[in-house]
């Protein structure tokens, strides 16, 4: 590898001429910004944009050239020790090297504000030579001078008393596993701390006061993935004074600071953006953005013009610039690019380079320096992209954190429902030590107590179900059994359906698209919000679907408001792009329309014709369905209309749902055939499983976006008793703030009685009114547009509106007889409010005249959500396994409810696998008695997640499997006590006896019983080669702890071997 970028030299040499690169112009390639920085004179630059993708595409190209040069570095070193020459060059360039960073607030965490604010102190005072780029908003905010730090260093002695205290007095929390920044942990000797200006928390080891290991660890596996020698730990608290960015640059005395504005226009016009969010702090920002841009100079950028990348793209073009002047192509398809100009290279009088490098964008560069009629072209050069040549824009490389996360919803806590595989659904009552022995103590009907070894953990799960309590059955009974059979045949042939579904897939191949485009990348570029994480993960799930051979089938499912549509919009378009069209189906006409006015306004500025098919545009539909024949139409939009026989298509490539579960049977069937020979992305908000995954896998892809979107505040949720004062102050709390709201009623009949009611009781400015579904859809078409534009107050709606009707200026939702909805009813109408960045409420109205049924109702419904503080969390659990069961269809809907989700998840893979021929069947119940069992002290590992990592040593099936857990857990509980060792051997002995078909081990004074199947002859062979044997001849009872239930076993058709307890352990161990 020879990793050059040698146009840095001609960049260079304009520094030998005593020109700073920055000011030589100010209207600058875009692809040109991060080498100028690189090679500018100035020291300390901090570069502002408004643009994210910018700053992070200058930023990923900076990071790599400085990671490059690092492993180039590393070769010439290598490559000097063997005699060859070295390059001073490399080595001159990196010495020189400046600290790169970006900040983008795209968190309103305290936390991460705090983080910024450290980390731009820290450079701005201790680095001589840096590189920030920053965006508007964090530069319009305040900044404190004074961070307190505690300094750690390997070898040193500390008190960790007074690590505790400074942790405390600066803003950290204690909780007993990390899980977000501001936390600290001590467990033994180890000390873990989450400091706000790191991406990864960090974990102390001491050795009585001596620090031994400093460690950063992840905080999904809370393993270590990195050491250090040494640490500085900043406080989770500013003080001082506070200034603005300017200011602070001043008080340090940074006068070298050089302040670079891209693109002035874009910057005024976002920052009138910002004052529209927040009139009250106007005067401020005006006051601040003055006096930066008054330190600041000004670059503006350009890109390639379409007459330029026409030239680009002509081979013919590019060899007479070659002549003239030095062409660079950077390219990621390098053999590609070597066989298309192989004629232009081998020409010695074309100066064309390749390399295989990415780059994100290309840019000419013009030395305009010594000659301005630009005679002399020798310092003058063309770079060139894939982006240029090909169309294909620059992806940076996310770095993927591939742990899974350790703190699992299915994790046991004290007094929840728990399932046996053998015994059903019994309730988790703590662990019990007996006889120096953990158990987990079960409660069944008829109080029976049912005691499990913790080794044997893997055969219990928690129960997680619908709102229904689960049966519990008595010990011994055969209720469970004989349950347990039926479902299991039926989970078999829903196991045999899926792998079919699956096989039929794999073999079809679906319309391979092209990587995403220029056009692509600015239709994303005007999304006017910041993407979250999980909609970033989930749009790169869509697309990386598309670009590959198989049909997509995806489901996207998030919460109302998180962005969804905007996933949608770019599949759409990208499908476009490619020549295909694109359908999209909602379960309502009001649903379609809005659709239809969303995806119209984010297209406009594209040659892209849409169109809405539904009740609503009746009289044109015959044109609709003819252009859809003819191709015109790129992307049509309606109800099921869309799935009859004379809607035919020229060339459909996508099909979108929105809320399938919604559609009717038939209109599910119909879907279900498109599934086949379509590319199909599926929308919901019901909450799913981020598990149900494992059982879809390859049948269909799930893609979750679990994370609100910036500035969006959590709805403020409250139940009350039904009170016309109550009702009057919500209702006008919100009109005073110029805002809007729902009223939620769902009796059709009596609905003008409730118009009449709020009238009377509401100040006559209030405008009020409502719609059902009864209603003609053009007339409820019609009021939800007046209430969009804001011409009315109050509109009084049924259940009709729970799909996804937006109004962004309704923050306020009453239901009425909310004991009547659904659990999932509730939740998609709450969703309805707090979609812009302002507080969004809800209240739940007790009804009124309640007879005594509705009131049990009203009590296990509350009992149900878990009613805290006041406010209303819904039971997020109970909902997913419901959206579980719409996506496995109603068949299995009544398993799960009998086995809990985890378990049917469990039971359902492993059928899958077994089907496959791709499942080993275990042995059962293994058992291993020995006179010492050994287990986990309380003191070492704390309850709850004592019980994890008891139900991890379960559920373990390999030698390294154990290797791993052990390496983790001393990484992150410290030395592992003798009582546990114990523990462990026993959990050897156990991986041991299922490899070799041994039943039980039975610890004697000098040996070790194994009871090996009458099958595992072949085993017994083997073993025989590498230790002496014997054979014993009797049979014995399993030995259980003293409670009800005792297991009984007998040992026919078993055969006993004894063999030295020396020997056994040095295979074992």
């Amino acid at each position: 590898m020879n990793f050059n970028l040698s146009f840095l030299d001609k960049i260079e040499k304009i520094k030998d001429k005593k020109i700073d690169i920055l000011q030589s112009e100010n209207n600058f390639y875009r692809g040109a910004i991060p080498w100028f920085l690189l090679c500018s004179e100035k020291k300390k630059i901090i570069y502002i944009s408004t643009s994210n993708r910018n700053l992070e595409n200058y930023h990923a190209m900076l990071e790599n050239y400085y990671e490059m040069s690092e492993k180039q570095k590393d070769i010439l070193i290598e490559k000097s020790k063997t005699g060859k020459k070295n390059s001073k060059e490399t080595k001159n360039k990196l010495e020189d090297k400046k600290i790169i960073d970006i900040f983008e607030n795209i968190s309103q965490n305290k936390e991460d504000i705090t983080g910024i604010n450290i980390r731009l102190l820290d450079i701005l005072k201790n680095q001589e030579k840096f590189i920030l780029f920053v965006n508007l908003q964090i530069t319009l905010d305040i900044f404190f001078e004074k961070v307190k730090f505690f300094s750690f260093e390997i070898g040193k002695e500390y008190s960790f008393t007074k690590i505790v205290e400074f942790l405390v007095e600066n803003g950290y929390e204690n909780s007993y596993l990390i899980e977000k920044k501001g936390q600290y942990s001590r467990r033994g000797d180890i000390l873990d701390i989450f400091p706000p200006d790191l991406e990864n928390p960090v974990r102390l080891e001491f050795f009585g006061d001596e620090l031994e290991s400093i460690r950063v660890f992840d905080i999904d596996s809370q393993i270590s993935v990195e050491k250090m020698e040494e640490i500085k730990i900043f406080g989770n608290l500013l003080s001082g004074n506070n200034y603005e960015l300017i200011e602070l640059i001043d008080e340090l005395r940074t006068e070298d600071v050089t302040i670079v504005i891209e693109n002035e226009e874009l910057l005024d016009y976002k920052m009138e953006e910002f004052i529209l969010l927040d009139r009250s702090r106007e005067e401020t920002y005006r006051k601040r953005y003055e006096s930066l841009k008054k330190k600041s100079i000004f670059v503006q950028t350009k890109n390639f013009s379409q007459e330029q990348i026409e030239t680009f793209r002509d081979k013919n073009r590019i060899e007479k610039l070659s002549k003239i002047e030095d062409v660079y192509i950077f390219t990621n398809n390098y053999e590609k690019k070597m066989a298309e100009f192989r004629q232009i290279l081998t020409d010695k009088e074309n100066n064309l380079e390749i390399e295989k490098y990415e780059l994100f964008e290309g840019f000419i560069f013009n030395d305009n320096s010594e000659n301005p009629d630009n005679k002399n072209r020798k310092n003058n050069f063309i770079v060139l992209t894939d982006r240029e040549l090909d169309g294909y824009i620059y992806e940076r490389k996310k770095k993927t954190a591939k742990a899974i996360k350790y703190k699992k919803v299915n994790q046991i806590i004290e007094g929840d429902y728990v399932i046996h595989v053998q015994y059903g659904v019994g309730i988790y009552k703590g662990i019990q030590t007996m006889e120096e022995r953990d158990y987990l103590k079960i409660k069944y009907a008829d109080e029976d107590i049912l005691y499990i070894p913790v080794e044997k953990l893997d055969r219990l799960e928690k129960y997680v179900s619908n709102d229904t309590e689960p049966q519990l059955f008595r010990l011994g009974t055969r209720g469970f059994k004989r349950k347990r059979k039926k479902l299991e045949e039926d989970i078999q042939k829903f196991a045999a359906e899926l792998i079919k579904i699956q096989a039929r897939r794999q073999s079809q191949n679906g319309f391979v698209y092209q990587k995403d485009t220029v056009w692509q990348e600015e239709f994303e570029a005007n999304f006017p919000f910041e993407e979250t994480e999980d909609q970033r993960n989930a749009i790169n799930d869509v697309k990386k679907d598309m670009e590959s051979p198989q049909i997509m089938d995806r489901i996207v499912c998030g919460d109302v408001g998180y962005g969804k549509t905007e996933v949608a919009m770019r599949a759409a378009f990208k499908a476009i792009d490619n020549g295909k069209q694109v359908v999209m189906v909602a379960p309502t006409t009001v649903l379609a329309e809005q659709h239809f006015e969303r995806f119209k306004r984010r297209f406009e500025n594209y040659p892209i014709t849409i169109e809405n098919l539904s009740r609503l545009t009746k009289s044109k539909s015959k044109d609709i369905l003819k252009n859809l024949k003819n191709g015109i139409i790129d992307l049509v939009i309606g109800t099921h209309r869309l799935l009859s026989d004379d809607v035919q298509f020229k060339n459909l490539g996508l099909l979108i749902i929105d809320e399938e579960q919604k559609f009717g049977v038939k209109a599910k069937e119909k879907l279900k055939s498109q599934r086949e020979k379509l590319d199909v992305l599926t929308l919901t908000a019901t909450p799913i499983p981020r598990t149900l995954n494992l059982a879809m896998l390859g049948i269909r892809e799930i893609s979750i976006i679990d994370t609100p979107p910036t500035n969006r505040l959590p709805i403020i949720t409250e139940i009350l008793d039904w009170d016309e004062e109550t009702i009057k102050m919500a209702i006008l709390r919100e009109l005073s703030r110029d805002g809007q709201v729902f009223y939620i009623y769902n009796d059709v009949k009596n609905m003008k009685e409730k118009l009449k009611e709020l009238k009377e009781m509401l100040p006559d400015f209030v405008k009020i009114e409502f719609i059902n579904g009864q209603l003609p859809p053009k007339e409820i078409k019609d009021k939800l547009l007046r209430f969009e534009n804001g011409q009315f107050d109050i509109l009084i709606a049924s259940t009709i509106i729970e799909n996804g009707i937006d109004v962004g200026n309704a923050n306020t939702i009453l239901i009425e007889n909310f004991t009547g909805l659904g659990l999932s009813q509730v939740y998609q109408l709450k969703g309805r409010v707090g979609r812009s960045n302002r507080q969004g409420y809800c209240y739940l109205l007790k009804t009124r005249n309640i007879t005594k049924q509705g009131r049990q109702k009203e009590e296990s419904m509350l009992k149900v959500e878990g009613i805290k503080s006041g406010g209303f969390q819904i039971s997020m659990e109970d909902l997913k396994i419901r959206g579980a069961g719409e996506i496995l269809g109603d068949k299995q809907h009544g398993t799960i409810e009998t086995f809990g989700y985890d378990l049917y998840i469990k039971m359902l893979n492993e059928e899958i696998r077994r089907q496959k021929g791709e499942f080993v069947e275990k042995i059962e119940n293994v058992e291993i008695i020995l006179d010492e069992r050994g287990f986990i002290p309380e003191t070492y590992i704390e309850k709850d997640e004592r019980l994890n990592i008891y139900k991890r040593f379960a559920m373990l099936e390999t030698d390294s499997e154990l290797t791993d857990l052990l390496d983790e857990i001393r990484d992150r509980f410290g030395k592992i006590p003798e009582q546990m060792k114990k523990f462990i051997l026993s959990i050897k002995l156990k991986l041991f006896a299922e490899k070799y078909k041994i039943q039980r081990i039975l610890e004697t004074r000098n040996h070790f019983e194994l009871y090996f199947l009458g099958n595992a002859r072949a085993e017994q062979n083997e073993l025989n080669e590498r230790i002496e044997m014997k054979k014993v001849v009797k049979t014995i009872d399993a030995v259980s702890p003293k409670g009800k239930n005792k297991e009984k076993d007998t040992t026919d058709n078993l055969v006993v071997m004894k063999v030295k307890k020396t020997d056994l352990l040095t295979i074992v161990k």
